[in-house]
């Protein structure tokens, strides 16, 4: 009785190692997704201390139908960054472009912080690009 016991166990312990190597093996070979997008869509932004505005140009793929883009200007910190404005803008074609003006100082660090969603091809995709410039 002791023995059918002992083998038993092995057998599960033996199963379930496979099926934990199983299990292991498929989400190794997972492939992070990319929007269809992405390669076809650039995402281009400035900070001029001398016009105080920053902008931000979103130019997709011929074929897009719409786009919608929010875009967060940071200022560098000693430690972190600060908030300086935000925007956010939309078209119905296959380029938008948005400027806001904003309390920029000269020699400082910007960041700015892009999200963009492209209608193309009956999908949306989100982009996200971050853009340090230096004043």
């Amino acid at each position: 009785m002791y023995m059918k016991k002992t083998i038993a166990s092995r057998i599960l312990a033996f199963t379930m190692a496979i099926a934990m190597a199983l299990t292991l093996g498929v989400s190794a070979f997972a492939v992070e997704y990319q929007p269809y997008n992405a390669d076809d869509t650039t995402i281009k932004g400035n900070v001029s201390a001398t016009a105080q505005t920053y902008s931000v140009t979103v130019t997709a793929p011929s074929d897009t139908t719409q786009i919608k883009m929010e875009a967060t200007l940071y200022q560098k910190q000693l430690i972190g960054r600060k908030e300086i404005s935000s925007m956010t803008g939309s078209t119905y074609t296959w380029k938008c472009t948005k400027s806001q003006s904003a309390a920029i100082e000269k020699g400082k660090t910007y960041v700015i912080e892009v999200t963009a969603q492209v209608y193309s091809g009956g999908a949306w995709d989100t982009i996200e690009e971050t853009i340090t410039v230096k004043t």
